[in-house]
């Protein structure tokens, strides 16, 4: 046994073992990784997003079937994680461990975009509260997405029904039956919910975002309102087909962050330099009505 001192909260690590005899004869290197736990405190509510624009942000990469990815299949940014095939760990990515103890809920919404996936082939969303690995949500070709599409989803897990404890982790697993059988994960936010009067009921959705790629703003024949970029880090771009009179941005507990009024134009600019990275709920109030719509900021 090894007692490994000064590392990092909420970190993945590598770790290589060798075996020397008496003779000084060595063994080849055994990998393995470990995460740290601390990505957030028990009780307290939190938001740690992943964008995978510089590595895999403290993920674990199952193996040779799962690959940090660059290129159009990716929903922000050029990164994204590919995952592929049926192999078990190998074709899975696995997040850091969360606090999640004493919170009412927690909730992990993602985007993905599935490749040649057959009829009936899926991935899933998995838990772990340190017994055992188990599927908490299921996405299968033909009937939950087709492919060639973006598509967002949100799983929220309520402490009525599952076991939130600390050193929590999810996992991403492919499980499809070929290698050229493909998932690409993007801009995965894990939210912790404080508990409250009663617990959040557990649920899964899923929306097809096709409609929302941002190749023409001029033209909002399929959506109501458009936020670009999303994520933000500075300027928040709003479009909509009616004049906007106000808007109101508010973190997940409901609580107002910051709010403009405007004189009446079908686009304006928000600026978020101030507002804290996490996920807010942005609400456009138009001539007509008022929408929402979910908006990451990122630092």
């Amino acid at each position: 046994s090894a007692n490994i001192t000064g590392l990092t909260a909420c970190t993945s690590y590598n770790f290589g073992v060798r075996a020397i005899d008496a003779a000084g004869n060595t063994s080849g290197t055994a990998t393995t990784v470990g995460s740290t736990t601390g990505c957030s405190s028990g009780g307290t509510p939190f938001t740690e997003a992943y964008f995978f624009e510089s590595g895999l942000d403290g993920w674990i990469d199952g193996g040779s079937d799962c690959f940090r990815y660059n290129g159009s299949r990716s929903w922000e940014g050029s990164y994204s994680i590919r995952l592929r095939d049926n192999s078990g760990t190998p074709s899975s990515m696995t997040s850091p461990s969360y606090d999640l103890a004493g919170l009412g809920s927690v909730e992990v919404s993602f985007y993905f975009y599935p490749n040649s996936m057959e009829n009936g082939e899926d991935f899933w969303l998995r838990y772990n509260d340190g017994s055992g690995w188990v599927t908490v949500a299921s996405y299968a070709s033909g009937s939950s997405f087709n492919n060639g599409t973006f598509y967002t989803a949100t799983v929220t897990l309520d402490a009525g029904t599952y076991n939130l404890t600390d050193g929590a982790q999810f996992r991403f697993q492919c499980d499809a039956s070929a290698n050229a059988d493909q998932v690409y994960i993007d801009e995965v936010v894990v939210t912790g919910i404080a508990a409250s009067g009663s617990n959040t009921e557990s649920k899964s959705s899923i929306q097809e975002l096709s409609s929302l790629e941002f190749t023409n703003l001029d033209g909002l024949s399929e959506v109501d309102v458009l936020l670009y970029p999303n994520p933000a880090t500075d300027v928040l771009s709003i479009t909509t087909e009616d004049e906007i009179l106000g808007i109101t941005l508010v973190n997940i507990q409901g609580q107002r962050i910051l709010g403009k009024k405007y004189a009446g134009s079908d686009q304006v600019s928000l600026d978020v330099t101030a507002v804290p990275a996490g996920v807010y709920l942005i609400n456009v109030q138009t001539t007509d009505e008022v929408m929402s719509e979910r908006v990451v900021i990122h630092r």
